[in-house]
């Protein structure tokens, strides 16, 4: 009875390497080939400026050349100086890299962004507004503008950090709201 669980564990054992092999596939490198570095979050500890959200987080980082086989699944890898991470890394952290051939791929057929410098309407007045987030860090103003020109049913919200423009038109209208308020 022992004999035959032994068997039958021995069997799914088998059958479970099977299933999980099927996908997977042995990574080999030369030395000189360029290869990308998969980034963990210890690693992105290590290496990042702080400046960029977690979400905003590059799976990969490179490409980086291999210098040399250290192991049969470990390789050291001729990195910048800036990552002040030891060389040597997992076969699992490490994926091939292909240069992409075709030069009119690497140029973006994008219009660049546009940049508002300046507005090309005029304020007639700042008819409310409304202020969203509950703490200092969070909290933005939007302000009611009807513009010059424009019925005051077609008035758009527009955020205080993109009236700049207009800070005189800002200040008269928070004027206005206090002299109401004192009355």
């Amino acid at each position: 009875m022992f004999d035959e669980a032994r068997d039958s564990l021995e069997k799914a054992a088998r059958r479970m390497k099977k299933y999980v092999d099927h996908d997977r596939r042995p990574l080999e490198f030369q030395v000189g080939d360029r290869v990308l570095l998969k980034l963990t979050p210890q690693i992105w500890k290590k290496i990042s400026s702080k400046t960029r959200q977690r979400g905003l987080i590059p799976k990969y980082d490179g490409p980086f050349e291999v210098i040399k086989r250290v192991a049969q699944v470990a390789y050291m890898l001729k990195l910048l100086e800036r990552l002040k991470l030891h060389s040597t890394f997992h076969v699992s952290f490490l994926k091939p890299y292909h240069e992409d051939l075709d030069a009119e791929r690497v140029q973006t057929k994008r219009a660049p962004p546009l940049v508002m410098k300046q507005f090309d309407r005029e304020i007639e007045k700042i008819l409310d507004h409304r202020t969203m987030g509950h703490n200092r860090k969070n909290r933005q103003t939007d302000f009611l503008v009807q513009w010059k020109g424009i019925l005051e049913t077609e008035a758009s919200w527009e955020r205080d950090v993109t009236l700049w423009q207009f800070k005189k038109e800002v200040q008269a209208y928070w004027h206005s709201k206090s002299t109401r308020a004192s009355t």
